[in-house]
């Protein structure tokens, strides 16, 4: 009695314990969630407007903060590489939507 009385327990708390995520899990996002994004690198959350935003093919997008961006910058200038982003561009694109 008391094994069968356990295993009804555990599986009610399973129950509420996957109901209750389900609620969480549809709940709109807030208004300060669809004003905000996360960095793609630092995973810090900004206003979109202070974010440079790239595309990635069809859907894909990155979202960079300025200090993300100055410190790829500045770690890529003490290399001999060809720069994949045109950082100052960057960095200019985001002091500009400041403004």
């Amino acid at each position: 009695m008391l094994p069968t009385l356990a295993i009804v327990f555990v599986l009610m708390l399973l129950g509420l314990i996957f109901y209750g995520f389900s609620i969480v899990m549809r709940r709109p996002p807030t208004a300060d969630e669809l004003r905000t994004e996360k960095c793609s690198l630092c995973g810090e959350r900004f206003p979109k407007e202070e974010l440079a935003e790239r595309q990635i093919g069809d859907y894909k997008l990155n979202y960079f903060c300025q200090t993300c961006v100055t410190g790829l910058h500045e770690e890529m200038e003490g290399k001999d590489l060809p720069l994949p982003l045109n950082s100052k561009k960057l960095i200019s694109e985001i002091e500009g939507k400041k403004n």
